[in-house]
């Protein structure tokens, strides 16, 4: 009878999956309509990870509902002037009532999915090791067991961000933290307990790093600066790109001396 009424309720969603895409729609905003695309296909393993991203998206419709009326104007100004401004107000004031809807619709749909796989028998497969990583090279070498664990930690980091990212080195700071250095930025990155997932704390492209890092006074770690993302928050709103001092801290000062030899190479090289 449970498993019956799990499966009515996994055909339900697939009504309000229908109706969450059109209410995105209704939004007219191209980028939240590809970001909830993204984080939809992100199916929720167990109830907990279920309920915590339902009631995260819940929280952020009505977020987003709010700060749209006053956003939206003013970016539509930004963009088109007094035409831009009027057309970010229509936005604003239909985001105000489909995006708490959507967020309503999208935290039932994240709840029965979380339900429906808690209640899945799958086979238990144990892990002996990390898949293999082949360098861009394609050539086949001896299986590198801090290598493939780098480009797991790559792979699980970047599930929501869809970075095209080739894997280049990592430090892990602690169970729960670790620094990855990638052919195009550095990250860094941490265990969210609640979500089950790794998530991205911060990033910076080579690019955007002002300078190369030094070795902190106490020797274990680095310091450097970095121009923040011109198009991230409220940073686009600012004349002058913001900066950043970022701190990483590592275990020993064998950890330290690697990461700053690796680092600095990789910033030499862009």
């Amino acid at each position: 009878w449970y498993q019956r009424r799990v499966r009515e309720a996994v055909v339900s969603t697939q009504s309000t999956g229908s109706l969450g895409k059109g209410l995105a729609k209704l939004t007219f905003d191209d980028t939240y309509q590809k970001q909830r695309a993204r984080r939809m296909a992100q199916k929720p393993s167990h109830i907990g990870e279920g309920l915590a991203r339902g009631g995260k998206s819940l929280l952020m419709g009505f977020y987003h509902g709010v700060t749209g009326v006053v956003m939206r104007p003013v970016e539509g100004a930004a963009q088109e002037g007094v035409e831009g401004f009027f057309k970010g107000v229509g936005k604003g004031l239909v985001g105000a009532v489909t995006r708490p809807l959507g967020g309503i619709n999208d935290m039932i749909t994240y709840t029965i999915d979380g339900i429906h796989h808690h209640t899945q028998i799958d086979e238990k497969i144990l892990v002996l090791r990390h898949p293999r990583y082949i360098q861009p090279d394609k050539i086949l070498r001896p299986y590198h067991t801090t290598q493939s664990e780098g480009k797991y930690l790559l792979s699980q980091v970047t599930r929501h961000t869809h970075w095209p990212d080739l894997y280049y080195h990592h430090s892990l700071l602690t169970t729960k933290s670790t620094f990855i250095l990638t052919d195009q930025r550095c990250i860094m990155s941490e265990y969210d307990d609640v979500m089950n997932s790794w998530k991205v704390e911060w990033s910076h492209v080579y690019q955007d790093v002002e300078s190369l890092p030094c070795v902190l006074s106490s020797g274990t770690g680095i310091t450097f600066t970095a121009y923040m993302d011109p198009n991230a928050g409220f940073s686009k709103f600012f004349k002058n790109r913001r900066k950043k001092s970022r701190i990483v801290t590592l275990p020993n000062e064998t950890e330290t001396q690697l990461l700053h030899t690796v680092f600095t190479k990789r910033l030499r090289a862009h």
